[in-house]
């Protein structure tokens, strides 16, 4: 089967609805989509210029993709940000969701939504000046723990594990990706932050198979991504997440973290270490 790709460049576009309402139905329940609002904002004011706690300097794309097949039908979505660090020379690329629809699994969309992240992320470095061969490219996933009660969950792992991915090990890198919600309204009525723990799944471009990764990168992870998020959430709630995770980094006494390698079977021992 073959597919036709498309960038969404404006919440105005027929495609945003459609493909944000997709989005809401898989990952909304989770808790893990960004509101509508947000992503509109992304979209129509790509203005992109945020500082991270740390103090660097990043700058940031969003980039909505959606996958129609011969007919035109919607047969996925992908977005994904493209964040870097010009003085650093690092850029972190964020595969915030994929989302292949049922009638389309196991036909080859899955992977192809899953390469096209880097092809717009050496466009992006060059469009901003750089030579994407002397930076550092990690692509960065959050994913649920591995569940044997949820295969779905593994069968997600399988196929990035099989692309080149491994996780950060929790111990090292204990992350949780905010709450999304208006926490405004859910303070206001007496409710609490929910942030939720996910795993830190990457691949460093260049480097796939490594046991371990430059503890640099593995901080870029979560300051990289938390710039995405600072443009949504308060920003209390994310430095204290960021304090939490960051604290536990820095107190390592090496230059490397280590990488667990993702299962490739659904029966695999390395599920034990991803829970």
């Amino acid at each position: 089967m073959t597919y036709r790709i498309e960038a969404v460049e404006s919440s105005k576009s027929p495609s945003f609805e459609e493909a944000y309402v997709a989005l809401a139905a898989e990952f909304g329940p989770r808790g893990e989509l960004e509101r509508r609002e947000v992503v509109v904002r992304w979209l129509d004011e790509p203005s992109s210029t945020p500082t991270s706690s740390s103090g660097e300097e990043l700058r940031r794309t969003y980039h909505l993709l959606v996958a129609r097949d011969e007919r035109g039908s919607l047969a996925g979505v992908r977005d994904c940000h493209v964040v870097w660090d010009h003085r650093e020379a690092i850029a972190v690329v964020y595969l915030a969701h994929a989302l292949v629809l049922p009638p389309y699994r196991r036909t080859g969309l899955g992977a192809l939504l899953r390469s096209m992240p880097a092809a717009i992320a050496r466009r992006v470095l060059g469009e901003a000046g750089m030579d994407a061969s002397k930076v550092d490219i990690l692509f960065a996933a959050e994913m649920e723990p591995a569940s044997r009660g949820d295969e779905a969950s593994i069968v997600r792992l399988i196929a990035y594990g099989r692309d080149g991915f491994a996780a950060i090990a929790p111990a090292a890198l204990p992350y949780w990706q905010p709450d999304f919600r208006d926490l405004d309204g859910v303070l206001a009525s007496g409710g609490e932050p929910r942030p939720i723990r996910l795993l830190a799944v990457v691949r460093f471009l260049g480097h796939e198979g490594a046991l371990s990764l430059p503890k640099r990168l593995a901080r870029a992870f979560v300051t990289h991504l938390y710039a995405v998020f600072a443009t949504h959430v308060r920003p209390d709630h994310l430095g204290a997440l960021e304090t939490r995770t960051l604290g536990v980094l820095d107190a390592l006494g090496t230059p490397e973290v280590p990488l667990l390698p993702l299962p490739r079977t659904i029966d695999d021992e390395a599920i034990e270490r991803l829970r």
